[in-house]
């Protein structure tokens, strides 16, 4: 099975680019957004495999969507993205949920690797996130 995905990103030409690419790749994105309130709430709205999410966007941050997710669905994939590599940000991450935390940026085929992975497991959190 083909898994779903929502994407949120605050720039809008990453998400158009990621969601074509996985288009490409039997991923099927149901929808893109810009924080992390608009990442929970299509996240209630269309209840997609896994979520992939920026840590830093402005107003309501990555870390704000994992909490508000882990709400309504404490099993939820979710695959935060960040370029930082502060190890209290990544234990903030994974204290809150991260199923994966990824470097940003990543490769495609990684991204596309992990969404399956993810998708295709069982797993809430990992032991292969970047940063352990």
């Amino acid at each position: 099975m083909n898994p779903t995905v929502i994407l949120i990103d605050d720039y809008k030409d990453i998400t158009e680019v990621i969601s074509e690419y996985l288009g490409f790749h039997s991923i099927n994105v149901l929808a893109t957004g810009r924080n992390g309130k608009q990442c929970a709430e299509l996240y209630k709205e269309h209840l997609p495999d896994v979520v992939v999410s920026d840590f830093l966007m402005p107003k309501y941050d990555g870390l704000y969507g994992l909490e508000q997710i882990r709400k309504i669905n404490p099993d939820a994939k979710v695959i935060m993205m960040t370029g930082s590599i502060d190890d209290n940000l990544h234990d903030k991450l994974r204290s809150a949920g991260a199923s994966v935390i990824l470097p940003k940026p990543t490769p495609l085929n990684t991204l596309i690797e992990t969404i399956k992975r993810v998708a295709s497991d069982n797993i809430v959190q990992s032991s292969n996130q970047i940063g352990n």
